[in-house]
């Protein structure tokens, strides 16, 4: 009967996680260049190999209930939204821009770029939008985004826009729709460049609520069971005492 609660309770508690996730993908449905986020459920023993190791030697083939064992981001593409801004851009295809932040360089899909007041071409953070050679792109008033890429700026080139192409497992959501990378990251020799467009989040909103209500009625399927195993355990006690 332990058994029975602690393997409902711990699926409630990835429902709970897993809804969690659910919620966050709803809210970001309308962020430029949001990838949705997918929750791994596995059993106790792929969420304990995930979190300490594989070490078969020590393991038991036991069952205590599901848990988390990670999230994968859905890398699909979203829509392409037409602004008509000189220094917006989609990418369209695989790939991700790559940005300077003061934690290191981050990944992201949202395109819509301004310059700064050193005419540094930048994310909405300020983070700069980094070169195919690795660098800054220094523009000024009036620069624009060709087809290929390339910044130009009183007739002048100022530089190639870069698009990295990680896998999913190289990524991990960083927040705000940037993504952290492990790993070298290679760079797309021929990206496809969409400027004066930028891309939507990849988000369904009508599938997230349908997923949403499912998750929602196994949790309560658990807490059913658990009600259950819980109140058998109390007759039990009370026939014992």
């Amino acid at each position: 009967m332990l058994r029975g609660i602690n393997t409902a309770a711990a699926g409630m508690m990835a429902d709970e996680q897993w809804q969690q996730i659910l919620a966050n993908n709803f809210a970001q449905s309308d962020t430029i260049g949001y990838r949705s986020e997918t929750a791994v459920i596995g059993s106790f023993p792929q969420v304990l190999l995930s979190r300490t190791g594989p070490n078969a030697a020590t393991m038991q083939v036991v069952s205590e209930g599901t848990g988390l064992v990670t999230t994968v981001p859905n890398l699909s593409e979203g829509a392409l939204q037409q602004t008509g801004q000189p220094l917006d851009v989609a990418i369209q295809g695989s790939g991700f821009f790559a940005v300077q932040s003061p934690g290191g360089v981050l990944y992201t899909r949202a395109g819509h770029f301004t310059l700064d007041a050193q005419g540094n071409l930048v994310s909405p953070q300020g983070y700069f939008v980094l070169s195919t050679a690795g660098t800054r792109i220094q523009a000024g008033p009036g620069a624009t985004i060709g087809p290929g890429g390339a910044v130009t700026y009183q007739g002048k080139a100022a530089g190639q826009i870069a698009v990295y192409n990680p896998t999913s497992g190289q990524i991990a959501d960083a927040g705000g729709g940037y993504f952290q990378a492990t790993g070298a990251v290679p760079v797309l020799a021929t990206p496809q460049f969409a400027p004066g467009y930028l891309e939507g989040s990849n988000v369904s909103a009508p599938e997230v609520l349908g997923a949403m209500i499912q998750v929602l009625r196994h949790f309560e399927a658990g807490q059913q069971f658990l009600n259950q195993d819980a109140t058998t355990l109390d007759r039990f006690i009370q026939v014992a005492s």
